[in-house]
């Protein structure tokens, strides 16, 4: 297999040009709430920062590294001289954000970049800076990134969210949206999803943006082939190869551009972590267009789930002008951001134990497991979801299971979740 590749189009979160982005980004400063109860709860005055925006303002303000930072950001940040329209200093910043948990993300076009992950597209310019680096790994930062997005999540799973769930322009039963989404699937968004109403003027049945977001396929989209062979692996989400990385050690220099796991970060040290040394890392990235919710790759028994605690926009510095770095940065960023852990210990002694790995990126760092220690799990049973947006995800094996990918798994392919990924050498290759 070779190395993993950038995926420019899908498996993206926001466009390439900068200005874009400034540009959407400017445009929160002046565009109004959302009309909601919950946020007037939350934030009554147009003019004043919600309470956990305010704390983080005066996180940034009581701290002189962090208000040292915050500023040079800002110095760092790569744009064209012929781009007036952007946030100019950290003050501003916090308004945007206010006005980002008080909105439910919108219908943002074929990739749905910029609208579909907002968070992240007010912050990406500032994640491919020193400062950026320096401001997105900080303890005190991420927990209070935290916060926000509580708040934010309560918004989202609120009925008053619905108000994207319509026909109207850049919302997501749109002609236009439902026409993008039907094309990728190629079959209508009814025929597709679990809904609960047939009729989108009433939200297609939908109680949340959230609901919506984890919506689930029918059960004829997405069945598992030769369920009972157990010689076949199948795919645990639907997700664009990322890489497969053979040999990956116990501690590697993961910072380093090069594609290369450090399982000890990725596990966080878990007790499990010597029994994966020499195996194989297969990776994926979900669209946030796509579906979310985690299936299990074989059959077996759950061993141990965990949810480990970490960052949600730091990423490898490089010197691309293009702002989506977290993009570029998968293999990075599961050794460090916000994660899940679930180890499953295969029927089939060939496979033994594995472990499936949800990493939770930028406002998508809700990692919800779904199944615990000593769960009975078939090929294809769910495991958990993704909450608000895009994320990445890893199939960690063995050194000693004979894993061979079929043919089609390529990077930059799109895995349909259910779908025979992998085999077993000696075993049954079948598609």
């Amino acid at each position: 297999m070779s190395p993993s590749v950038y995926i420019p189009n899908h498996g993206r979160w926001v466009v390439h040009k900068p200005a874009v982005l400034d540009g959407w980004t400017y445009d929160q400063l002046t565009l109004p709430r959302a009309e909601v109860s919950l946020v007037k709860e939350k934030c009554s005055d147009d003019r004043k920062l919600a309470p956990v925006i305010q704390e983080f303002q005066q996180l940034i303000e009581n701290d002189p590294e962090l208000f040292m930072y915050f500023h040079k950001m800002f110095d760092e940040v790569r744009r064209p001289n012929s781009d007036p329209d952007h946030v100019n200093d950290y003050k501003e910043l916090m308004v945007t954000l206010n006005r980002i948990i008080t909105q439910a993300p919108r219908f943002g076009g074929a990739n749905n970049l910029v609208m579909g992950v907002p968070m992240y597209a007010v912050l990406a310019p500032f994640c491919n800076t020193p400062s950026g680096y320096n401001i997105f790994i900080n303890a005190k930062v991420n927990a209070q990134l935290h916060k926000i997005f509580d708040v934010w999540a309560e918004f989202l799973v609120s009925p008053e969210s619905r108000y994207v769930l319509t026909k109207k322009d850049q919302c997501w039963f749109s002609s236009t949206a439902l026409d993008v989404m039907s094309q990728r699937l190629g079959t209508s968004f009814y025929d597709t999803w679990v809904c609960r109403d047939s009729d989108p003027d009433k939200h297609y049945g939908f109680t949340s943006w959230d609901d919506f977001f984890t919506r689930r396929f029918r059960p004829h989209m997405r069945q598992v082939i030769d369920p009972d062979n157990p010689n076949l692996i199948t795919s645990a989400c639907e997700a664009y190869v990322h890489t497969i990385q053979p040999n990956v050690r116990a501690l590697d220099k993961f910072w380093i551009k090069g594609h290369s796991y450090s399982l000890s970060h990725m596990f966080s040290h878990d007790p499990f972590t010597p029994l994966f040394v020499g195996g194989t890392v297969y990776q994926g990235i979900l669209s946030s267009l796509d579906y979310h919710r985690w299936h299990s790759p074989v059959d077996g028994v759950v061993r141990k789930t965990r949810l480990i605690p970490g960052t949600y926009y730091a990423a490898r510095l490089d010197s691309d002008s293009d702002p989506d770095v977290v993009s570029r940065s998968q293999d990075f960023v599961a050794a460090i951001a916000a994660r899940a852990l679930v180890f499953i210990e295969s029927d089939n002694p060939a496979i033994g134990l594995m472990c499936f790995v949800a990493v939770g990126l930028g406002e998508v760092s809700t990692c919800e497991i779904t199944v615990k220690e000593g769960d009975r799990l078939k090929k294809g049973d769910g495991l958990g979801s993704f909450h608000f947006g895009g994320s990445t995800h890893c199939l960690v094996f063995r050194s000693q299971t004979p894993l061979k990918p079929f043919p089609h798994v390529q990077p930059g392919v799109l895995q349909h979740v259910n779908s025979n990924t992998f085999y077993i050498e000696n075993g049954t290759e079948k598609n």
